[in-house]
């Protein structure tokens, strides 16, 4: 086996066009391992977790460089990779036409194609956003912007001077939205209904949305905010717009607001907003004071699933139950589960691709099992000293900008994740994986087959120590995803994973499992 490293200086390619890529050379004859990577920081640290690291990497390799490493049976396998990559790399813009697609090239080129068009979606490097919104903003058009690392200087300016052109600025940061029953970025196949939905949480966005529509009520709207607007320093200003939105909007009757805590003035401004609704209103702040939210004449949920609950029940007319924060676990199957552990195993790994759905595990969790170790910023949590180095409890976002700079997220390249399952089951302590699949536009094709192929081969290595390793899972999507919830589900059944209808019922799993 030999491990080959080439350094294509000053190379730049989307993410996209790098993983399909990276899969197209492990298909080679003779690849056993394979990546086509932008040489940033934590893409070395990548690297370097894979085993694909080399001196010539070390010293070469910069931050705007191109990694091509192979790892192949033979030397004049590993060669043939590496220039087949090049050839792939060498080839023409114009030969990679997308199904023949007209792809403009700039925002004033967009807008002649589409005169009609009040909406433009942002997906580029976060030091590029500012200069590019500001013309989407003067010629008066709201916007989402998907782009993450934008200066945090920058989202306020822009949403101050879209709150004074009376438009809307969803992110920076900001993964899903569904506006007018159009699905944007990682949004889900959902019904159209009664219910909408204003979120400073991408995947609490999806997982709510998702929980409604397979319940069999539908969404009216779903506005992203990006996970910093609920920070002081932008002030809540497109959660509160969006309220405002919905508010206005005849086709929504029930409105949900989801976030991680606020801060203390922009929740008093939040809930201000919300309190002037004559619409009922469900919050989710998740972990926030629930009185705080009575007081403000709004239901309170103290999870996702809960918020979609209460939800669906006003939507039907029925009075949101009190507040139960209980779980029915099955006690039966944590005896089971709990039995084929041998004694030292007794650690959660988390590994997760919707920070949300991290942030409500940890929430659930850091109060009965002990410390745990995360790269989420939470009080009560300690922080964990390497992101690719699990101890004790640990529950880690792979979306987090550490996993994503340079990289796709891991909804839709599960790789990184992948590899981590494995070095998780190395380790003699592990007791419980617990992963995320998230279905949706633009997510993987097939989340579930990808996981299980990782799944397989912890297992098979936990069983040649008479290990059992007992996998959560949780499936946010809907049927009508072009993944099908149902069949995702069938498959990590049909494998023994435990799958649960809402993350929080899986973290209540645990939580027996683990106390």
């Amino acid at each position: 086996m030999v491990l080959k490293s080439y350094i294509s200086k000053n190379t730049f390619r989307d993410s996209v066009y790098l993983m399909r890529l990276s899969n197209t050379v492990r298909g080679f004859e003779g690849i056993i391992e394979a990546e086509v990577i932008i040489g940033t920081d934590h893409n070395k640290k990548f690297l370097q977790s894979g085993g694909l690291w080399s001196d010539k990497i070390e010293k070469e390799a910069g931050a705007n460089d191109l990694i091509i490493a192979v790892r192949a049976e033979n030397e004049e396998k590993a060669e043939k990779a590496i220039q087949g990559t090049l050839d792939e790399l060498n080839k023409s813009v114009e030969s990679e036409n997308l199904l023949g697609e007209f792809v403009p090239r700039t925002f004033e080129t967009a807008k002649k194609n589409l005169p009609g068009a009040n909406l433009v979606l942002i997906s580029i490097p976060g030091r590029y956003v500012e200069r590019e919104a500001n013309q989407i903003l003067d010629a008066g058009l709201n916007m989402m912007i998907f782009s993450d690392n934008v200066p945090l200087e920058a989202e306020v300016a822009l949403k101050k001077k879209a709150l004074e052109k009376g438009l809307l600025v969803m992110g920076p940061d900001c993964g899903t939205a569904i506006i007018n029953g159009v699905p944007l970025a990682f949004a889900n196949e959902v019904n159209s209904g009664k219910i909408g939905i204003v979120a400073a949480a991408g995947t609490g966005l999806q997982e709510v949305s998702t929980l409604i529509s397979n319940l069999g009520e539908g969404i009216s709207q779903g506005i992203g905010t990006g996970g910093r607007d609920v920070k002081a320093a932008v002030g809540g200003i497109t959660v509160i717009q969006g309220i405002e939105a919905l508010l206005n909007d005849k086709e929504t009757e029930i409105i949900v607001i989801v976030s991680k805590p606020p801060d203390p003035e922009v929740t008093e401004k939040v809930l201000a907003a919300a309190a002037k609704s004559n619409k009922p209103v469900v919050v989710n702040f998740l972990g926030g004071n629930l009185e705080q939210v009575r007081k403000a004449g709004c239901e309170p949920a103290v999870t996702l699933k809960e918020a979609a609950e209460k939800a669906v029940r006003l939507a039907r007319k029925i009075n949101a139950e009190p507040d139960d924060t209980g779980h029915i676990v099955d006690k039966a199957l944590v005896r089971k589960t709990k039995e084929n552990f041998k004694q030292d195993q007794k650690y959660l790994r988390a590994l997760y691709s919707g920070g949300t759905l991290a942030y409500e595990t940890l929430i659930m969790l850091h109060k009965s099992v002990g410390s745990i170790y995360t790269n989420l910023g939470f009080d009560g949590a300690e922080i964990i000293s390497d992101v690719y180095k699990s101890e004790g409890h640990t529950i880690i976002d792979f979306g987090e900008d550490e996993f994503t700079q340079g990289r796709l997220h891991p909804m839709i390249d599960p790789t990184l994740r992948n590899n981590r399952i494995i070095e998780e089951a190395k380790d003699p302590e592990t007791a419980v994986i617990m992963l995320d699949l998230v279905l949706g536009y633009n997510a993987h094709p097939d989340p579930a087959g990808s996981a299980l192929e990782a799944i397989r081969e912890a297992k098979e290595m936990a069983k040649k120590d008479n290990r059992h390793l007992c996998f959560v899972t949780t499936v946010c999507g809907t049927d009508e995803d072009f993944q099908n919830r149902s069949e995702q589900v069938k498959k990590l059944k049909e494998e023994d994973v435990l799958v649960f209808p809402s993350n929080a019922d899986a973290a209540a799993f645990i939580e027996e499992l683990l106390k």
